[in-house]
């Protein structure tokens, strides 16, 4: 039987210590992150909130242009409605900046969605007194299929 040398066996339990080490401050750093993050997004009457169902409306255009009255504007190039939100309009910008890869991806689930008639759920910030929000998440689920009477 083999023995391991001291040294190695030393280096080990080191090379341990160091990896929980680097864990464990790796995830209290992104918890701290994402709570700062959090209380930014949800700051000065700002909710954070879900709404799910069909696209009725899919708009998209040009910059500047935006939706919605003066008091309620969405500053953003792409709105939906959704079914059961009533006037709600829910939006996203749509420009060259480090979010483009992520809303051109939203801007073709939704489009999927709305060509499908697909279930859309989307997380959105509004602001307690608004009608409109802006949409951080989206995401589709086909409904469920109906089974054949017999």
């Amino acid at each position: 039987m083999k023995r391991r040398p001291k040294l190695a066996i030393s280096i080990s339990i080191v090379g341990a210590a160091l990896l929980v080490f680097l864990v464990a401050y790796y995830n209290t750093s992104l918890a701290q992150a994402n709570s700062i993050e959090q209380e930014q997004l949800l700051s000065n009457d700002t909710l954070l909130l879900e709404a799910t169902g069909y696209i009725t409306m899919l708009r998209v255009h040009d910059l500047g242009t935006g939706y919605g009255p003066g008091d309620d504007f969405l500053d953003g190039e792409v709105v939906i409605h959704i079914d059961n939100q009533g006037n709600r309009g829910f939006g996203f910008q749509l420009r060259n900046d480090d979010y483009r890869p992520a809303r051109e991806g939203m801007l073709n689930l939704l489009r999927d969605a709305f060509n499908n008639n697909w279930i859309v759920t989307v997380d959105y910030l509004i602001e307690s007194d608004k009608n409109n929000g802006t949409i951080i998440r989206a995401w589709i689920t086909k409904p469920e299929e109906q089974d054949a009477e017999i």
